[in-house]
């Protein structure tokens, strides 16, 4: 609510792709008043003194902008990557600065690091082997167990480590892979990054990443994680020179779409131990054909296309943003503040 306590809020939203959502969702939040920018005329056209609060996704936010709202009380980021707003200038004027991280990006983050911990596990493996009786090849019986009494590591699986330590090599830093940066830092790894345009220095602190072409990245990256759009200028962009700059203790880990990896490299480089392991989620014709190579390679966990975890849309994350939004414009902190840089 407005300090009137009567007066709604009125709320610009900057994308136009969130028009409809926004209709939808305007009777859900009645202290607000929602103007959302449309095909035909753009956040700059419609700004005024009159709004209160700024939502925007991946619209530029610049002093242009903010200049003509001049009662702007609050400046809510959709996704953490703040790359499209000028920071300085919104805090410089002491508006209320927060992010509200994406459902999406969210959920292919969580995958990119189960596929990562999984590996560093050898889980799939380690799963059979437990699974299947395996111990009878090693000569091994069954024994009861006590606190300093017991089988440790009986299938000796030579792939197990711990991912502390370890580089994160991240293709593609876009919202995933801001969110899977944040996720890899609280584990101790060390995270690497290339994009077309590097994140300016703000945001590497932000998120705890440093540049690297991408060729320096898949020499250093023990995680090579596939995080970018598919676009005629990534298709395949992962083939077999790509592959043979990776160590042959690295594994490669796509989240993205089965078209920037060339599939039959990828396939000759896992028989051959060129590198460990692969953890895919996405591949080149979906559903995977059951005679695909890659079935029967002990070196590779397998996704069904789950990434998107239980499915989002633009209704949901426009939501959270409201969400987020009323409680700005009330009083009270960002869940995501981003009022001062990082140090």
């Amino acid at each position: 609510m407005s300090s009137s306590g009567s007066k709604r809020s009125k709320i610009l939203i900057a994308d136009a792709e969130f028009a409809a959502s926004a209709g939808d969702l305007s009777i859900s939040y009645p202290q607000l008043e929602l103007v959302c920018a449309t095909e035909d005329q753009s956040a700059n056209d419609m700004a005024t003194g009159a709004f209160d609060g700024l939502i925007c996704q991946f619209e530029p936010v610049d002093v242009d902008l903010l200049d003509k709202l001049s009662g702007l009380r609050a400046v809510l980021k959709m996704g953490r990557s703040y790359h499209n707003i000028d920071a300085d200038t919104v805090r410089e004027r002491g508006l209320v600065f927060g992010s509200v991280p994406r459902k999406g990006p969210n959920c292919v983050a969580e995958l990119a690091l189960t596929f990562i911990l999984s590996l560093s596990k050898d889980l799939l493996v380690s799963h059979q082997s437990v699974a299947e009786g395996a111990y009878r090849h090693r000569g091994i019986k069954p024994e009861i167990t006590a606190q300093w009494k017991m089988a440790f590591h009986w299938m000796k699986n030579v792939r197990v480590h711990e991912v502390v330590g370890k580089t994160l090599g991240i293709i593609g830093m876009g919202e995933i892979g801001c969110e899977l940066a944040r996720r890899a830092s609280v584990l101790g790894m060390r995270n690497i990054y290339y994009k077309r345009t590097p994140l300016s220095g703000e945001l590497e602190r932000r998120f705890d990443a440093e540049y690297r072409d991408l060729d320096k990245l898949l020499s250093e990256s023990d995680y090579v994680v596939m995080a970018t759009p598919h676009t005629p200028q990534t298709e395949h962009m992962i083939g077999e020179r790509e592959l043979s700059l990776m160590r042959e203790t690295a594994f490669i880990v796509n989240i993205s779409r089965g078209g920037v990896i060339v599939e039959d490299a990828l396939i000759d480089a896992l028989r051959e131990n060129r590198i460990a392991g692969a953890g895919l989620d996405v591949f080149t014709y979906e559903p995977l054909s059951e005679d695909s190579p890659l079935c029967r390679l002990s070196n590779v966990i397998m996704t069904p296309h789950i990434g998107g975890g239980s499915g989002t849309n633009r209704g949901i994350e426009l939501g959270a943003a409201l969400d987020e939004m009323s409680r700005m414009l009330a009083g009270e902190k960002p869940l995501v503040d981003l009022s001062q840089p990082p140090l």
